[in-house]
């Protein structure tokens, strides 16, 4: 039961991270102005954002792994054998590289739900199909086909989308450099488990 609890705590702050970043891609007008400073702090807040959503995800799938999987679940120490390191190190490697895609994939679904939100990636309007005439509008069409968005709006969008890679790709490489992540809520999580044997046996 512990260990339920303790795993949907970790899924459910990133599933509860990667709704904030979808509501934040729903909000009109939600923009930063034109000058070089707001783009620079639209750039900063988005890789914090992706580095954030990584972080979460990543420590998810590790704290799953470590609470199902017995060869996993030790804290790492320098007792530990170096066939199991080197099963350690396999398995957070290719963790980095499912949290990286899923990552990516989720910044390429986050800039299509913004491609279609009025005010935003400098969409003022858009191109709307009527009786075989195309209108602007601030509305788009109930047919996704009748819709057509301007170039620099698409240009924004491939830019914010390599703004998400990139952080991706910087916190990747570091969590894999420095696999500390998850590390001490596991430990914390074994500690607890300890003191609850102790006690319970002194019982």
């Amino acid at each position: 039961m512990r260990r339920l609890a303790f795993l949907i705590y970790a899924w459910g702050s990133t599933a509860l991270f990667g709704v904030l970043i979808y509501w934040l891609a729903t909000i009109p007008n939600f923009q930063a102005g034109g000058s070089m400073s707001d783009d620079l702090i639209k750039v900063i807040f988005r890789m914090v954002l992706y580095a954030i959503l990584f972080i979460l995800l990543y420590r998810s799938i590790i704290v799953t792994l470590k609470s199902t999987i017995e060869r996993l679940s030790a804290f790492r120490s320098k007792g530990e054998k170096l066939d199991d390191a080197e099963f350690v190190l396999i398995i957070e490697t290719l963790v980095v590289i499912v949290s990286m895609f899923a990552c990516v994939l989720f910044a390429f679904f986050e800039e299509h739900i913004q491609l279609f939100t009025p005010g935003r990636n400098g969409a003022e309007s858009f191109l709307v199909e009527n009786n075989g005439t195309f209108v602007k509008s601030d509305k788009v069409s109930p047919s996704a086909s009748s819709t057509y968005i301007g170039l620099s709006a698409i240009n924004e969008s491939n830019k914010d989308i390599l703004v998400s890679v990139l952080a991706v790709l910087l916190t990747g490489m570091v969590a894999y450099s420095v696999p500390v992540i998850g590390e001490l809520e596991i430990a914390l999580k074994h500690r607890f488990d300890k003191e609850l044997k102790e006690r319970r046996s002194k019982a």
